[in-house]
């Protein structure tokens, strides 16, 4: 009997404990690191994809290359304008110019969805014409080969850590810039 009463005691303390703390976490500070939840992403809540408008189109001064050493007779370039990382949905959105040797650049504005590893295409065109949206974009898997692989590498090493977007626009726009050492160790294995 008396184990069994420990055993309650300790429970009731920790549910208490437990409820404390909870009680204790701002709005602001869900995850009780003092660090706010600056991505407006909550793991564990249910999860509602922003309403964000299409960029407008990209100057050339803006683009910033992607270097994606997978597919080196293709050109990637991210629009450092569009680049959005602070919707609250934990989607990083981007548009990216992909140049294949034909010179004949696509522009496709889509979203990384950090918790699942999935990406969407939002719109598409040619360099230079008014994006056009799809009509039901759908939110598939990113794979980590083949022409697409620029998902993976931005998935992996530029947008998203632990499920969550991986910072600010600025420290992300410097990472592309400035890839890691690691990303270029990996991909040269």
């Amino acid at each position: 009997m008396r184990i069994f009463l420990k055993k309650a005691v300790y429970s009731a303390v920790l549910v208490l404990l437990t409820g404390v703390a909870i009680v204790h976490a701002k709005d602001d500070d869900v995850l009780g690191d003092g660090m706010g939840d600056q991505f407006g992403f909550v793991p564990g809540k249910s999860w509602n994809e922003a309403n964000v408008p299409l960029p407008d189109l990209p100057a050339e001064s803006e683009l910033l290359n992607l270097k994606i050493f997978e597919m080196p007779h293709y050109k990637y370039y991210i629009d450092t304008k569009s680049l959005d990382v602070s919707a609250g949905d934990n989607v990083a959105r981007y548009l990216i110019i992909v140049e294949p040797p034909s010179g004949l650049r696509n522009m496709f504005y889509e979203g990384i969805r950090c918790d699942t590893r999935e990406y969407k295409t939002y719109a598409s065109s040619l360099w230079g014409q008014p994006l056009s949206p799809l009509r039901e974009p759908q939110w598939s898997r990113i794979a980590d080969n083949g022409l697409t692989v620029y998902r993976y590498d931005l998935f992996k090493y530029f947008l998203c850590s632990n499920s969550i977007i991986k910072g600010k626009k600025k420290e992300i726009l410097h990472s592309i810039e400035y890839p890691p050492d690691n990303f270029i160790e990996e991909e040269l294995e």
